[in-house]
């Protein structure tokens, strides 16, 4: 049988941000027709690190496979195994470091669009790590903004960070020296591995959308309970996987303060249940990073690596 690898180099070559913003649309309207199953992420322990399994079948689309990514002693690598969905053949084993990535920041994209209010002018990043790279990509790739602030632990990241996303996005980005300078933007994403709350309620205004990136297991919160509670609308990407590693909204679940079945899902933002209602609410997308997103931008990869020869055969 012939495989197909493809590596991480290839990926960025064959796909970019508007290929994985449709991917990920396509998943979301998939969901809303109730075709497309997954499972929640998977968590293997080890002795130093974790086996981390992200399943998911397009039926529709004919295919199915997994994300799988080990992360050992601070070291993460990712790959797609992708399969025919008629006979169950692998097709591809596909380097997935870039390709989460982008799938990640497209999910971000199409909750702002439907989500922020239309006059946003100012985005906040809180992060300057390589997510949240694609986050600005996407952001600007959905809205037009006037301004981009990025605040990091550390100044000189932040500026580094804002030098280099500006030579790839053409933009003007401004590192800050104070989160709230980032915090109080009309939309705001956190894209931290925070395990306590950067992002507190006396800092977001009035008409904010947030998008909640970075914290995907129940150790980890990068939002003030206050935020969670005052949302008007809440959005994850999965409430079955919410349950499991959303540690962002445990104090308030575990306070009756909020109730799952208030909580909408990322296909609630395809068929108009999940909606701004007012230019004054606060709304929330949490997200964790599911198995659909990563095959569905796994299939693009793979149809154009066969289009256009690249990636290489291997014979199992």
């Amino acid at each position: 049988m012939m495989v197909l690898h493809i590596n991480e180099e290839e990926v960025g070559e064959l796909v970019g941000m508007s290929d994985a913003i449709t991917a990920v649309e396509s998943v979301g309207k998939s969901m809303t027709a109730g075709d497309t199953v997954f499972l929640p992420r998977a968590r293997l322990r080890m002795g130093n690190g974790f086996l981390h399994l992200m399943p998911a079948s397009l039926e529709p689309e004919g295919y199915f496979g997994f994300k799988s990514y080990t992360s050992f002693q601070g070291r993460v690598r990712f790959f797609v195994n992708l399969f025919d969905g008629r006979n169950g053949d692998l097709l591809a084993m596909i380097e997935a470091d870039k390709l989460g990535q982008l799938r990640t920041g497209a999910a971000s994209g199409v909750a702002t669009r439907v989500l922020a209010r239309k006059s946003s002018k100012t985005l906040g990043i809180i992060g300057s790590g390589y997510q949240a790279e694609t986050q600005v990509t996407a952001a600007l790739a959905v809205h037009k903004f006037l301004s981009v602030k990025v605040f990091s632990r550390s100044y000189d990241r932040a500026e580094r960070f804002c030098e280099r996303m500006g030579k790839v996005s053409g933009f003007n980005l401004d590192a800050v020296n104070k989160i709230e300078n980032a915090a109080s933007s009309d939309v705001v994403v956190t894209v931290t591995s925070a395990t306590s709350p950067v992002l507190f309620k006396e800092m977001v205004k009035a008409g904010c959308h947030i998008n909640a990136v970075g914290g995907n297991m129940l150790v980890r919160r990068e939002l003030d309970e206050r935020i969670v509670d005052m949302a008007d609308t809440i959005v994850i990407d999965s409430i079955e996987q919410g349950k499991l590693e959303c540690g962002d909204f445990v104090p308030s679940i575990d306070k009756g303060k909020l109730h799952w079945d208030s909580v909408l899902e990322f296909r609630d933002l395809f068929n108009g249940r999940a909606t701004r209602l007012s230019e004054t609410d606060v709304t929330l997308f949490k997200s964790q990073g599911i198995g659909p997103w990563d095959v569905a931008l796994a299939k693009v990869v793979y149809e154009r690596a066969l289009q256009q020869k690249m990636g290489k055969q291997i014979d199992l």
